[in-house]
């Protein structure tokens, strides 16, 4: 599954996502903005990214769309969409990076995150921006 990943600059994603809700009677909103996000460290946040939002979800005629607030990097028409592709397993993901990264330029580098044994971002050599995110298997 390909999902498409929204960012927006200046804290319009929550009422982005609230819109989109409303014109396509979106399912199943997710919204989690940076003050709910609680990191096993001792670094706080900037205060000024509180109600920003960090991570986002909307069903939208049976795909499901992410969406966040961008806050490392400008956002102009053009770089506000993603596509995040989640392999599962890390030796997988590792396969489609080396592919991806031929030619392109990573925007974030692999690493382990809280949510994902890898995450990563690379711009392709066509200019399209991928998220690749193993998903974590939930322990019973």
């Amino acid at each position: 599954m390909v999902t498409p990943y929204i960012v927006f600059s200046s804290g319009l994603c929550e009422e982005a996502v609230s819109f989109y809700e409303k014109v396509f009677t979106g399912k199943n909103k997710t919204i989690l903005r940076y003050d709910d996000y609680k990191p096993d460290t001792d670094i706080a946040l900037p205060i000024d990214l509180n109600n920003y939002v960090l991570h986002a979800e909307l069903e939208i005629y049976n795909t499901k769309f992410t969406f966040a607030d961008e806050v490392a990097m400008p956002v102009n028409q053009g770089n506000m969409i993603y596509l995040t592709i989640n392999p599962e397993s890390v030796k997988e993901a590792k396969k489609i990076c080396n592919a991806l990264i031929e030619d392109g330029e990573f925007l974030l580098n692999p690493t382990e995150t809280f949510y994902s044994p890898l995450h990563t971002t690379i711009k392709d050599k066509f200019g399209i921006l991928w998220n690749i995110i193993v998903v974590m298997k939930c322990i019973e």
